[in-house]
C-alpha cells in the first residue's frame, strides 16, 4: 500500500513539474538582444514619439540597457534615440520611454502621471500595468499591449499595432 502511495505521489509530482515546464515554454522572457530589436521596431507605432531626440530609461535590466545603447543614433520615424539611461527608479531626465524590469508599481505610477510609455520583456508586467511587452511563446516572439495602461499613459498608437499585438484590458 505504501509503495502504491509513493508511486502515485511520484507520478503527481512528475506531472506537476512537467506542467510547470510546459507553461514556462508558453510565455517566457525574450533575450535582451531580441527585446531591443523588437522594441526599436514597435516604437515606430508610437505616434507620441514626435520628431526630435528621445531617451529610453531602463529600470532593473542591464542586459536590455546594453542592447538598447547599441541603437543610440538610430531613427524611428522622424525621431532619433539620443540616449539610454539606467536606474533603480523613475527617470530624472525626461525620458519618453521607460523599460520596466522591476518596481512595476512605482514606475507605472510615474508613467501615468507623466504620460510616459512603459515597455517590458516580462509578460506578467503587462498584466500589472505596463503598456507594451514582448515575450516568447511557443518559440516565437509575441507582442502584448495593455489597453488600460495605454489609456492611462495617454499613448497614441498607429492602429496597425492592433493587428500584430495580443491585447490585455
Amino acid at each position: 500500500m505504501l509503495i502504491v502511495q509513493i508511486k502515485k505521489t511520484g507520478f503527481l509530482l512528475g506531472f506537476l513539474f512537467l506542467a510547470a515546464g510546459f507553461s514556462s515554454l508558453q510565455a517566457q522572457e525574450a533575450p535582451p538582444k531580441l527585446q531591443a530589436a523588437l522594441f526599436m521596431k514597435l516604437l515606430g507605432f508610437y505616434t507620441n514619439l514626435g520628431s526630435g531626440d528621445f531617451t529610453i530609461h531602463v529600470v532593473g535590466s542591464p542586459g536590455v540597457a546594453s542592447e538598447l545603447k547599441g541603437n543610440i543614433g538610430k531613427k524611428i520615424g522622424k525621431a532619433k534615440l539620443s540616449a539610454v539611461s539606467e536606474g533603480e527608479g523613475p527617470p530624472t531626465n525626461g525620458a519618453k520611454v521607460i523599460y520596466v524590469g522591476k518596481s512595476v508599481k512605482a514606475i507605472t505610477d510615474y508613467s501615468q502621471a507623466n504620460k510616459v510609455l512603459t515597455i517590458t520583456g516580462l509578460p506578467k508586467f503587462v498584466n500589472e500595468g505596463v503598456t507594451l511587452g514582448v515575450t516568447i511563446e511557443a518559440g516565437k516572439p509575441k507582442i502584448l499591449l495593455n489597453l488600460s495602461a495605454t489609456k492611462a499613459e495617454d499613448v497614441n498608437w498607429n492602429p496597425a499595432i492592433l493587428k500584430v499585438a495580443s491585447t490585455v484590458d
